[in-house]
């Protein structure tokens, strides 16, 4: 079994705090010939990542989608569970999965591809829908402290690396966009949950590692365009 991605995508994140929470040893490679190559797509038709690579019945199969994923990491290996028995509480950890994916992680872009001047408009449009996805994710959140409950299933493990990420390069640039962790919100109570949660803290500091070097590399890269 082995994973393809880079630990700086918060979708590949979402698969490697999933199955290092279920205690799975869980290789990681770069996708052959980088993402959208020919070569990786002889792989994972979509070109994206994370794909898992399995040995199924029929030889080498591949798995697509980070959800889809955890779901087969889940389904392979029950034992600690991350996504609940409970019907209920299994529909609100792929809700909080799903909203994240549909209202924080697109609102993202158009912020992060602003130049240096300053769209004031565009700020406060995205400012406003970042506020409707977490509504949307806080409002369907189960008891806490985690997203459905004492332990973090898979609807922690997808919105927390957006989390960081929006951390490192939206919040801080753009004070419009309000923090939902900041202050004494349901949001801010389960971020404390993921701090002090020695499993989550651990992958969460990764993840912030590497997506820090990741956007280094990525302002270098700009700002060699921006040179000629």
């Amino acid at each position: 079994m082995k994973l393809y991605g880079s630990i700086a995508s918060p979708y590949v994140a979402r698969v490697v705090i999933f199955a290092d929470l279920k205690g799975i040893d869980l290789p990681m490679e770069p996708a052959p010939g980088g993402m959208g190559s020919d070569e990786y797509k002889a792989i994972n038709p979509t070109g994206k990542i994370p794909a898992l690579e399995i040995e199924g019945p029929h030889g080498k199969q591949c798995i697509a989608e980070s959800t889809v994923i955890c779901d087969y990491l889940e389904a392979a290996h029950p034992e600690p569970a991350l996504i609940p028995a409970d019907p209920l509480e299994q529909a609100q950890t792929r809700m909080i999965a799903r909203m994240t994916d549909l209202y924080v992680a697109p609102h993202n872009t158009p912020l992060n591809r602003m130049g240096p001047n300053r769209d004031e408009a565009l700020i406060e449009q995205q400012a406003a829908l970042f506020a409707q996805g977490f509504h949307y994710i806080e409002s369907f959140m189960g008891p806490g402290p985690f997203v459905v409950g004492a332990t973090p299933t898979l609807g922690d493990c997808a919105l927390a690396p957006f989390i960081v990420m929006l951390k490192e390069n939206i919040f801080a640039n753009f004070p419009e966009v309000a923090d939902p962790t900041a202050g004494e919100g349901r949001l801010a109570e389960w971020w404390q949950a993921l701090q002090a949660h020695p499993g989550c803290r651990k992958n969460l500091d990764h993840y912030a590692v590497e997506l820090e070097k990741f956007l280094k590399w990525l302002r270098e890269m700009m700002a060699k365009r921006q040179g000629k």
